[in-house]
């Protein structure tokens, strides 16, 4: 038996997969288990644990592997473990939710793309569990990002309104959007008290008008995908081993101009990845890489030598 989860942002993933191979599954919201941030509540660990044995029975089970929003260094991974060893009894391994893609994409190594609420770029080398690019925040980066596109946009507008031209199609739908007179408006509703919702709310309009011929829009667009691609290229280039690229999340999932501008982009600067998005849940990354982690600790088992030989 062996028990994945993905921590989100906003959901949890709990799957158990037993010998058999017979497969259990629970999503929960993440804050009925988690006060604040991961770390934000020393008992985040007994909650989450109450929530696997409500799957598993109270049966032990075998390797439990965790992909944490949140855990951004192999140092909070490990802080992570700790706390859920010291509550469950079990090996416990904890990694970004970001590296549960590859192999939920059935690959052994590659580089993962997450593009929703933020955007972050993972690889890992044989030297290096965790090669990050991105993740830097919806205020200063995460290209691609609901909130980051929306930022971009403003941020084109003002400089059209600065250079005398004309209010385009963009331009109107998220004045009408945000319900203020004029390009200077978004400024107020966009910074005096920043939302990040308020400013994901508005990535839909940007992508329509994309659709319907704004150029502004469309450069935005591009140069979300450049950013991302950068991303891309900057994980390869330290090192990350593989050449799938998976992508995930809201944004690059449920929008084709971004996802088709970055696969662009990539086959350009580096024709030999293989991109593609995921189309099986995450958490069965997890569990792909605890039936890993069990293969392992079982041959390891197997070659200690007999004390009674």
């Amino acid at each position: 038996m062996v028990v994945g989860i993905d921590i989100g942002g906003t959901k949890t993933h709990i799957a158990l997969r037993d010998a058999q191979g017979n497969l259990r599954e629970r999503v929960i919201p993440s804050d009925s288990w988690r006060r604040g941030g991961l770390f934000g509540d020393s008992a985040n660990a007994n909650r989450l644990v109450a929530e696997i044995h409500m799957l598993t029975g109270g049966s032990d089970s075998g390797h439990v592997v965790v992909g944490a929003h949140g855990c951004d260094t192999p140092e909070q991974c490990e802080r992570f473990a700790d706390q859920l060893r010291s509550v469950y009894g079990q090996n416990v391994t904890v990694v970004n939710d970001a590296q549960l893609l590859v192999p939920a994409a059935g690959q052994s190594a590659g580089v993962a793309v997450i593009v929703g609420t933020g955007s972050i770029v993972v690889g890992a080398s044989p030297t290096d569990t965790m090669i990050v690019a991105g993740g830097h925040g919806w205020l200063f980066g995460d290209p691609g990002s609901a909130p980051g596109v929306v930022r971009e946009a403003v941020k084109k507008l003002l400089t059209r309104r600065d250079e005398g031209r004309k209010v385009d199609i963009l331009g109107r739908r998220l004045i009408a959007h945000f319900g203020v007179s004029d390009i200077t408006g978004l400024i107020y509703a966009l910074s005096v008290v920043p939302k990040i919702d308020s400013w994901a709310a508005a990535a839909p309009v940007v992508f329509e008008a994309a659709a319907d011929g704004s150029e502004t829009a469309i450069a935005v667009i591009e140069e979300a995908a450049a950013g991302l691609a950068a991303n891309v290229i900057n994980v390869h280039q330290h090192g990350a081993i593989g050449n799938a690229i998976v992508c995930a999340g809201g944004v690059i999932t449920n929008q084709p101009r971004l996802y088709s501008a970055l696969r662009d982009q990539i086959a350009d600067i580096w024709p030999d990845a293989a991109i593609e998005l995921l189309s099986a849940a995450p958490v069965f990354g997890a569990l792909a890489l605890a039936d890993a982690a069990e293969s392992e600790e079982q041959s390891c088992a197997s070659k200690q030598p007999n004390p009674l030989t």
